[in-house]
């Protein structure tokens, strides 16, 4: 593998475009641009002011005149543009000042920047970019924002739409017809609640394989943050007429991937192992599912078999004929549910040694709350072989992903939401209650209005610190081939379009452990992970109806560990006293002997029905010892420890025998066994 990829990188060329590395990332990719799509336009930076006062949809407030519109006499072709360093009144006696975004062509910009939520709801900012055009020209381009929006370009107003909606980069496509030179874009966009969105699509866009191409050499070159120097992300090229949102991930019995998507089709995905993958080809196997929101490959007699969970049963789809497309579809159970509520996913499934089908059940949400209007929503069930189906516990609210750890026990991740204070990763104990009320209508062992004990979370991974919407679970069990995380899951967010690790242990009866940021920057929110068969991790994606940052929409990517070990704790164990962590690396004896280098705090979640929960309760704790018990092994006594709550441990100033730091230095232990002292 490291042949082919010395020998494909020698070529350094984009199809036949030279490429040529300049002093930047973004100097390259810029000139790259331009010789791969000669007489482009090219947007400027984008620039944001907010925000402003709005009354509301349906009030007609969006056509009201305000104060930074009278800068679009400045905004006509030619012309200077918006006076960027000139205050404006604006919401709640704010001022609001221009500040610059930076590029943004192609990618979801949000709005929401103001740390008050009363000045991201009810209220409306300008967004303004400029496009210069080699020569005069009409530009085609996609657009669309969360919620109503106005657009003008050289002053003539193009847009003007004023309603409640989510993001849909697709929702409008207008013509601009741009002048030689300098051409103005502005745009006024209103804000009711949630959120707050616009995203520009642009029709001058690379090929998919010319995309593929150009930023593995970028990434090369230039590697988005340090964490890439460790795991290269390599973007399988997906044509321009499938939409790839990812809903499941699974392997043939010869290694070839295949794919489900949130539309319900199912694709073969022939090359993906190449580095970079730009011949990949996607080939059609299977369409017609209801949003398939996970997939298992079994072998199954010889002859693979996809198991999918739609949502309202579970399917077995195969290849009878042998000609590459599935051919029968079979119902093994649909023992569970459906009212039709948009938000009644079905996720799995994932298979036991016992040959049980694992199965996790969205409630539905009606007026902002989870509801379990149907049977086993809110649910982890199991679909036996014979396809009868046994409730296994319940309190689940999102639970969008879930895996066997090492001995066997199964877990999931679930959102934050009502009930649910942050994301966290639950233990999947029978009978177990993991916190949501909706669920408990369809117990039958329980008095009315009787709860039963609350599950602890085995791990919170907290709010933003470690993003903000966790999807999948996957085990590593690749032996040291993706790095140094063995019989660890790795897990996704879909918000935040990165890769985070959760390391388990069993205390006291209760699972428990700390969790650490991977790998960011990929290209659209992880909705799955699934370990290949040679070690490689892929990260399927997508980001409608929920959003997330990146460059793509959807799509799929091949992570590859480079080799180069990062310096990390690789696992934290809790004591009677504190903490016992381990690194991947020889350690520095005068920085890890050093109280200094050390910091953690404490703090735990309310149990309540509100959306979310700030972190409550915080205290800094007191690094009382620091012992070193081997090249690798570091001792930390804590005061106070505290059941019950999360331990943020930061460790900056410990260093390697080589003098490098911690790749991530933070991570989040959930305490909720202190062990005996033996």
């Amino acid at each position: 593998m490291i042949a082919v990829l010395l020998a494909w990188f020698a070529q350094d060329a984009v199809g036949a475009v030279p490429y040529q590395k300049l002093a930047t990332r973004a100097a390259t990719e810029a000139a790259m641009f331009d010789a791969l799509r000669p007489g482009r336009a090219a947007f400027g930076d984008f620039w944001l002011l907010s925000p402003f006062d709005y009354a509301g949809h349906g009030k007609d407030d969006l056509a009201r005149h305000r104060g930074p519109q009278d800068e679009l006499a400045r905004c006509v072709a030619g012309g200077p543009g918006p006076d960027l360093a000139r205050a404006w009144p604006g919401k709640n006696g704010v001022e609001a000042r221009w500040q610059n975004l930076g590029p943004q062509a192609d990618k979801k910009i949000d709005l929401r920047v103001h740390e008050r939520d009363k000045l991201n709801d009810l209220a409306t900012c300008f967004v303004w970019t400029t496009i210069d055009a080699p020569a005069a020209q009409k530009l085609v381009l996609d657009m669309g924002s969360d919620d109503g929006m106005r657009l003008w370009c050289n002053g003539k107003l193009l847009v003007d739409i004023d309603v409640p909606r989510g993001l849909d980069p697709h929702a409008h496509r207008v013509a601009l017809d741009l002048v030689a030179g300098k051409n103005h874009l502005l745009f006024e966009i209103a804000q009711g609640q949630g959120g707050w969105d616009l995203q520009v699509t642009t029709s001058q866009a690379l090929s998919p394989q010319q995309d593929c191409a150009l930023q593995a050499l970028l990434d090369r070159d230039f590697p988005l943050t340090d964490e890439h120097r460790h795991w290269r992300a390599y973007t399988l090229p997906v044509p321009q007429d499938i939409v790839l949102e990812v809903g499941g991930i699974g392997f043939f019995a010869d290694g070839t991937p295949i794919v489900c998507t949130r539309r319900g089709e199912l694709w073969r995905v022939e090359g993906a192992y190449a580095t970079p993958p730009v011949d990949a080809r996607f080939v059609p196997w299977a369409s017609g599912l209801h949003e398939p929101l996970g997939l298992t490959v079994r072998n199954e007699n010889g002859r693979d078999a996809v198991y999918c969970v739609q949502r309202g049963e579970l399917t077995r789809i195969t290849d009878e004929d042998g000609d590459g497309a599935a051919d029968r579809f079979a119902c093994v159970s649909s023992g569970w549910g459906v009212s039709g509520n948009y938000h009644e996913f079905g996720f799995g499934p994932k298979f036991d040694a016992a040959g049980d089908a694992w199965v996790t059940l969205n409630v539905g949400f009606c007026g902002g709350l989870g509801k379990a209007v149907v049977p086993w929503r809110g649910w982890a069930v199991k679909v036996h072989p014979d396809g009868s189906l046994e409730p296994w516990c319940d309190g689940l609210r999102s639970p969008n992903g879930f895996a066997q750890w090492n001995d066997g026990e199964f877990f999931y991740v679930d959102n934050q939401g009502d009930w649910m204070a942050t994301n966290r990763v639950g233990h999947l104990k029978k009978g177990a209650w993991h916190g949501h009320p909706a669920s408990l209508r369809w117990r039958d062992d329980l008095a009315e209005g009787a709860k039963p004990p609350l599950q602890p979370a085995a791990v919170w991974l907290p709010y933003k610190k470690l993003g903000q919407s966790v999807a999948d679970l996957a085990l590593d069990t690749t032996g040291g081939r993706f790095g140094p995380f063995s019989n660890q899951f790795l897990c996704g967010d879909q918000t935040d379009a990165l890769v985070s690790r959760v390391d388990l242990e069993l205390v006291d009866g209760e699972y428990q452990g700390a969790c650490w940021r991977v790998l960011g920057g990929l290209d659209s929110g992880v909705n799955r992970v699934a370990f290949a068969p040679d070690g490689s991790l892929f990260v399927g994606q997508t980001d409608r109806g929920w959003g997330s940052v990146g460059r793509k929409r959807f799509g799929l990517q091949r992570v590859v560990y480079s080799g180069r070990e990062p310096f990390e704790l690789v696992h934290v164990r809790a004591t009677p006293t504190g903490f016992a962590l381990e690194t991947t690396q020889d350690i520095d004896p005068r920085t890890a002997a050093d109280p200094a280098s050390y910091a953690a705090a404490s703090f735990t979640y309310k149990h309540h029905g509100d959306y979310g929960c700030p972190e409550q309760d915080t205290q800094r704790l007191t690094i009382t010892a620091v012992r070193v018990l081997s090249p690798r092994r570091i001792e930390l006594a804590l005061e106070p420890l505290r059941a019950g709550y999360v331990h943020e441990l930061e460790a900056a100033g410990l260093r390697s025998a080589t003098g490098e730091p911690l790749l991530h230095p933070q991570c989040w232990y959930t305490l909720q066994r202190v062990p005996k002292a033996p």
